[in-house]
């Protein structure tokens, strides 16, 4: 069978649910977790599974459970480079290690922006501002490492957990870019008046936005 021929066979309007791994071809039609030809409302029958099958929390023996059909007969089989793209992202995972530097340091950063608010100790506010610039600034390799996963692990299916991502990680940046522009240009000295509010409600508000990124990060490592 043909990748092209198992399109066919989607789990919709009554017709089997196949899925592909590793070159060859499953019928899932009677697992439970397949209904209608899809899983976890993000993973369609017909499709080559095998990238997100190998970044499930489960592992491929799930497949031990089900039908096997055939094998895939490839046609004019070439040296894919996206592949050994994604053998070096899965052997060094920038993502999941890049992601975790701007959390750690703007959650620091701003526990240390609300201790300033109490205290009006000035090291506070310092710490604070140089937090904001070191974290803010490791945001964008972390944005565009995951960019880079989405494309080569996924295949950019723009899943509701993926729009999610992209969508509050634009305002993530905006945050940290606004942020950073107005402590730097508008706020001299301790009399700020509404410059200083400003700052600090985007600094503030750069830390539930990142807590649902990371959120929705989790539900593709744990889906619901």
């Amino acid at each position: 069978m043909k990748r092209d021929e198992v399109k066919n066979f989607n789990g919709e309007d009554g017709k089997p649910a196949y899925i592909i791994y590793d070159g060859k071809v499953y019928d899932v039609t009677d697992s439970r977790l397949w209904k209608n030809g899809k899983h976890m409302g993000r993973h369609k029958a017909g499709e080559d599974l095998t990238a997100f099958i190998s970044m499930a929390p489960h592992t491929d023996k799930v497949l031990e459970k089900v039908k096997y059909v055939c094998d895939i007969e490839e046609e004019n089989v070439k040296d894919n480079k996206k592949e050994k793209i994604r053998e070096l992202y899965r052997k060094y995972h920038p993502h999941p290690i890049l992601i975790h530097y701007p959390m750690g340091i703007l959650y620091f950063g701003a526990f240390m922006e609300f201790l300033y608010l109490i205290f009006k100790i000035q090291s506070f506010e310092t710490s604070a501002f140089y937090a904001l610039i070191i974290g803010g600034l490791s945001v964008f390799p972390a944005v565009l490492s995951g960019f880079l996963s989405w494309y080569i692990n996924y295949d950019k299916i723009l899943t509701e957990i993926f729009r999610n991502k992209i969508v509050f990680s634009s305002i993530l940046i905006a945050l940290v870019v606004a942020a950073i522009s107005v402590r730097i240009f508008f706020i001299n000295g301790e009399e700020c008046y509404l410059w200083c509010y400003i700052y600090v409600l985007l600094y503030f508000l750069m830390i539930p936005v990142m807590t649902f990124i990371a959120y929705n990060g989790g539900r593709i490592t744990w889906p619901d």
